[in-house]
């Protein structure tokens, strides 16, 4: 294994990249550094063949408790942090990655850690994880994508009520909403979820990623459309194995 010891270490096992927050003294809130390291993390895993599907974990008590305010509060200036995410834009990077990716949640996923695990393709949790998106009863809204990725796993009117509300629920709650995808134990969790991205790439890989961009790329088409894409990677995918 190959391992960046920093505030978002990542790990490789075979096919799987395992990525892991790496603040567990500030319960893994997501500062400058984090949002930075991530991005290249990111971008490695994109470019870097041999790898075929991801894993998002966080280290000690909890998965994500969201933004650090304290520093994005203050540093750098609002001007300078605009710009900045013009310029790597972590949130659109994760949710236009075309490798299947999941996140394995515990303890707590909160506010932009919450909203990051929505924008993977699949999230498992151990029993008991909170879940979270109180920004609206701090003033603030969403700013990770939660207003957008929220209502494509829920009911719209679940989506405005868990956003507006602040609400927080447990992953066996989540479940049920279908904002979780399985409950695993939380000391077969990361295993666990490796284990099951490697069985989603495990046949062919490329297959994996003509599916997920046919089914995420699809929700915001008409079903004619979708129909007709879905025909055209078809043909491309039956043309290489001519």
């Amino acid at each position: 294994m190959e391992s960046i010891d920093s505030v978002v270490r990542l790990e490789k096992e075979g096919p799987i990249a395992l990525i892991t927050l790496n603040r567990p003294d500030r319960l893994n809130a997501f500062n400058v550094a984090m949002r930075d390291q991530l991005y290249e993390i990111i971008m490695a895993i994109r470019d870097d063949p041999t790898i075929d599907a991801a894993v998002l974990c966080g280290a000690g008590k909890g998965f994500c408790a969201g933004a650090d305010l304290t520093e994005f509060g203050t540093h750098p200036p609002v001007l300078r942090k605009r710009q900045v995410r013009l310029q790597r834009d972590l949130w659109e990077e994760i949710r236009r990655m075309t490798k299947p990716i999941a996140a394995a949640l515990h303890g707590f996923s909160v506010g932009s850690g919450l909203e990051m695990a929505m924008l993977c393709d699949f999230r498992f949790a151990a029993p008991g994880t909170k879940l979270a998106l109180p920004e609206a009863q701090l003033g603030m809204i969403p700013a990770a994508g939660g207003t957008q990725s929220l209502p494509r796993l829920l009911h719209q009117g679940l989506a405005l009520d868990f956003a507006m509300g602040g609400h927080r629920i447990t992953a066996e709650e989540g479940y049920l909403k279908k904002m979780i995808s399985r409950i695993v134990p939380k000391d077969e969790l990361i295993q666990f979820t490796v284990d099951y991205m490697r069985k989603v790439v495990e046949h062919k890989a490329n297959s994996s990623r003509v599916i997920k961009s046919l089914v995420t790329n699809g929700l915001d088409m008409s079903l004619a459309e979708g129909l007709a894409r879905e025909k055209v990677l078809i043909a491309r995918t039956w043309n290489k194995h001519k």
